[in-house]
């Protein structure tokens, strides 16, 4: 039960959040975007803080990197050095979820050609996208790329870890990881291409949504007794 009520005041969070952004509601998005991470992390560690998983600590520290780069980009304006900041944050959050999923990796994982074929799509993606905006991006040129390869990397290694297993919490951890890529993605675009219509509610609903399915994939293999 204690779960649930978790879930429901993150979720209802992330919708008066939303709410914020669709009424431009600025100051209430001061209290409500950082207050996200800190709910997240909480139940996160409610969840495994009595497992003795290594692994359970850089998910934290993803939330914390997480939770810094929301304060960043949330007063970042028309400042490029708040960006940044913002930027490489979040490049720390997908490095340590990158880690996570590398020491979690089962036995049982191996490089079979679905989990290629999705890995070379992932990658077909990523260098497309760049390809389209680099016209764009000017001096944030080179910070665009870097962060383009941590946060393919995150994705591709998830895949090769949990793709091909039939386990419950690899669902959430690929849906994680893909939303997250799609959440950096529309704001990639909507800030260096053109304004995205309703873009802050798509790039904050599926940054919430990711953040959610990799902390509770996270828990629940964290929780498993293997």
């Amino acid at each position: 039960m204690q779960k649930y009520i978790w879930g429901t005041l993150y979720f209802l969070l992330l919708l008066i959040d939303i709410y914020a952004i669709f009424y431009k509601v600025d100051l209430l998005r001061y209290i409500t975007k950082p207050s996200l991470m800190i709910l997240l992390a909480l139940y996160y560690w409610m969840q495994v803080g009595h497992t003795t998983y290594r692994s359970r600590n850089i998910i934290f520290l993803a939330l914390v990197f997480s939770w810094w780069g929301d304060i960043m980009l949330l007063i970042n304006g028309t400042d490029s050095t708040f960006f940044m900041l913002g930027l490489s944050s979040f490049l720390l959050a997908h490095i340590m979820y990158t880690i996570f999923f590398i020491q979690s990796r089962l036995p049982k994982s191996i490089v079979n050609h679905n989990n290629l074929w999705y890995a070379s799509f992932v990658l077909l993606y990523a260098v497309s996208l760049v390809a389209f905006l680099y016209p764009h991006l000017g001096n944030m040129a080179l910070p665009v790329i870097i962060y383009a390869i941590a946060i393919t990397v995150m994705l591709m290694s998830c895949i090769f870890s949990y793709a091909h297993l039939s386990y419950d919490f690899v669902k959430f951890l690929l849906t994680g990881a893909i939303l997250f890529v799609l959440s950096d993605s529309i704001l990639a675009y909507d800030r260096f291409y053109q304004p995205v219509k309703g873009g802050g509610i798509f790039i904050m609903l599926s940054y919430g949504l990711a953040q959610w399915c990799l902390v509770e994939g996270a828990s629940k293999y964290l929780k498993r007794a293997w």
